[in-house]
């Protein structure tokens, strides 16, 4: 009796006891699973996953370029803000004692951290070797170049329009000194439009964002359209909604991946095949300056950007759309 009561004790299945390595080991694999899956379900439609994948190529594209763009804007005017000057134009009749006097009252104006003093000798000189015209200076019976004195503000009024304008009001009062003038008021403006484009790039990068979760979200709501019968079965058979919701995850997330790689791919080359001109334009300014394009930590957000976006569009999608199918 007592072996019969044991041999009835032991029949039936028995659940196997499972680790935690064993429990990683399985949820990774399913994973892996579900991703490959994912990807040759993509690969078997290569038409309509392109077409998907070209428009969010566009749509990342536009508001990255823009964002480079005021970037590489913001790099050009700091190449330049150290170079903030007011030039002071002074009265060609006056006398060396004069200019001492007047070199003396700038530097002890507060806003100002530097002065330097061109005589017209050393304007003509410098006037010649840089403009090319040094044949033509040659019949000039007298130097017209007026003394100069390059003045340097400090780092707190340097750019600021409601703070230079009353330095150059101070400057001007000097006597002998006859105009005055910002010679990088042009990058004021260009401080100004920068800013204007920083704006830009964030309302166009928020509305294109949505336009892409709209585009995943409908190509998502389209397949789980079609698969509708095996979501059916799949929660017949006792499948939870995590597990049918995971391969339209997996899916959204790829073709964001493969649109931002694409948004890219398109950057890339286009700043490429633009940076040589604008290399060879610098360089008749005599600058220094050369388009920077994404590089690698620029690109590897751009795909972390899209693939989020193809993650949450599905997300969404499949909440939405999954609720619909019950099983009768």
């Amino acid at each position: 009796m007592a072996q019969s009561s044991s041999a009835k004790v032991r029949r039936g299945a028995v659940a196997p006891k499972i680790g935690l390595f064993g429990l990683i080991r399985a949820a990774f694999e399913h994973h892996s699973h579900t991703f490959q899956d994912s990807l040759k379900r993509l690969a078997k439609d290569p038409l309509q996953t392109l077409m998907t994948a070209s428009v969010i190529a566009i749509a990342l594209s536009l508001p990255a370029t823009l964002f480079l763009v005021v970037d590489n804007a913001r790099q050009f005017e700091n190449n330049f803000e150290s170079f903030s000057q007011i030039t002071a134009y002074v009265d060609n009749s006056a006398n060396q004692k004069q200019i001492a006097t007047i070199k003396t009252q700038l530097q002890a104006i507060p806003e100002v951290a530097a002065v330097m003093y061109i005589s017209p000798e050393q304007g003509l000189q410098e006037f010649t070797e840089n403009s090319g015209f040094g044949s033509a200076l040659k019949y000039l019976e007298s130097n017209p170049l007026p003394p100069v004195f390059i003045i340097e503000p400090i780092a707190d009024v340097a750019l600021e329009a409601n703070q230079v304008q009353p330095l150059l009001a101070k400057i001007s009062q000097i006597a002998e000194v006859e105009d005055t003038q910002i010679d990088m008021l042009w990058l004021q403006r260009l401080r100004s439009l920068t800013q204007i484009g920083q704006q830009i790039v964030f309302a166009l990068g928020f509305v294109l964002g949505l336009g892409v979760l709209v585009i995943i979200g409908n190509s998502i709501r389209l397949t789980i359209h079609g698969r509708r019968e095996e979501i059916i079965v799949v929660k017949l058979v006792g499948g939870t909604d995590a597990y049918v919701r995971r391969p339209f995850l997996y899916s959204g997330m790829l073709m964001g991946l493969i649109g931002a790689m694409g948004a890219a791919l398109i950057i890339v080359i286009g700043f490429w095949w633009l940076s040589g001109s604008v290399a060879q334009l610098s360089e008749l300014y005599n600058s220094q300056f050369r388009l920077h394009s994404l590089g690698v930590q620029g690109c590897l957000a751009l795909i972390a950007v899209g693939a989020s976006l193809g993650l949450s569009g599905s997300w969404l999608a499949v909440t939405r759309h999954l609720k619909d199918i019950k099983p009768r």
